[in-house]
């Protein structure tokens, strides 16, 4: 039974890329296994704001996260997780990476660690039209011929609200739940680097720290006869570092290494970047934040402490691409 279900899951997907090849590529979109050339920084270095109709502020998909929440089959935890998640939009059509461990350097999921470790969107995800999820997960277990299957699926995605959504990929081995949310009216912010400019007396920024960001929107009212603009509540956090992974690797000259760097903010919104020691056991030490108001193209360099250590984020700022052909089209002369 369970090597008939296998065999079915895994023909399902076959036909669903024989059926992608056959509309999309590859002179269309290029190979299935492409994954998108498309920069989050495509208009970062334009000034003043680009007047054109392919550099645009619209409706994104933020990435929250993706958590393993059921084992079931006869497997069991620790688990060595390696595969792709990815995720197409109407942009390109191509893959987006949110997730992507090989083999050689697959993902220990442990119980008090139940969340893949995201390296993406490498960039915002456009939702005017029904975004597509591909799964393909293995678990490696020494030998290659030992390996199994854990789930192959695809799923369409369309939000039709603002606000957090968690869609469910669910087979006889497991239950992954993938938790997104809706922003309108975004661009895009690449978390260029968090660089430790000085360290603390106290407090070091070192082997185990996490880094998160979340964004705010405003509204104005009119609040006794003056305009004044009121937060709206925040969106969800989005971990770009967990505290799991090697903050500061050898060589890196204070710079953290980031899991994963672009984010959507709204476009009258302000982007917050919070780092977190932690001690070996998660438990969190010393917390900074800071704040950065969003803009349509260019840079924002920012200092902030956590306890005594100084620290310096780096943010470049894009409007959204609405499709891949408009900025490949040669313009008359």
């Amino acid at each position: 039974m369970e090597k008939e279900e296998i065999a079915a899951e895994e023909e399902d997907f076959a036909c669903y890329r024989r059926a992608w090849e056959s509309r999309r590529g590859p002179e269309g979109c290029g190979f299935f296994e492409d994954t998108t050339q498309l920069s989050s920084m495509h208009f970062t270095h334009l000034t003043p704001k680009p007047s054109l109709d392919d550099a645009i502020v619209a409706e994104t998909l933020q990435i929250l996260s993706i958590k393993l929440t059921e084992i079931k089959g006869g497997f069991k935890l620790p688990l060595s997780v390696y595969g792709v998640v990815a995720a197409r939009d109407s942009v390109d059509n191509n893959r987006n990476l949110l997730f992507a461990h090989s083999r050689i350097a697959p993902q220990r999921i442990r119980q008090h660690n139940l969340y893949l470790r995201l390296i993406g969107p490498s960039r915002a995800i456009l939702c005017r039209d029904p975004v597509r999820f591909e799964i393909q997960l293995k678990v490696e277990r020494g030998a290659v011929s030992r390996d199994r299957a854990l789930i192959s699926a695809t799923r369409d995605f369309y939000a039709r609200h603002p606000g957090v959504h968690t869609i469910c990929f669910e087979n006889r081995f497991c239950k992954i739940e993938l938790c997104v949310e809706r922003l309108v009216e975004t661009i895009q912010a690449t978390i260029c680097s968090v660089r430790v400019v000085k360290q603390g007396t106290r407090q070091r920024v070192e082997s185990r720290c996490r880094v998160s960001c979340s964004t705010t929107s405003y509204i104005r009212k009119i609040i006794d006869g003056k305009p004044t603009y009121v937060a709206n509540a925040a969106s969800g956090e989005v971990v770009l570092l967990d505290r799991f992974k090697k903050a500061m690797p050898s060589g890196s000259e204070g710079y953290l290494d980031l899991s994963r760097r672009v984010v959507s903010v709204e476009h009258e919104g302000s982007l917050k970047v919070v780092v977190q020691t932690c001690s070996s056991s998660g438990d969190i030490i010393a917390e900074g934040h800071v704040s950065l108001a969003s803009k349509y193209f260019g840079f924002s360099q920012k200092k902030f402490n956590v306890d005594d250590a100084e620290l310096e984020v780096t943010v470049a700022w894009s409007l959204l691409v609405v499709d891949k052909d408009d900025i490949l089209r040669p313009v008359a002369v």
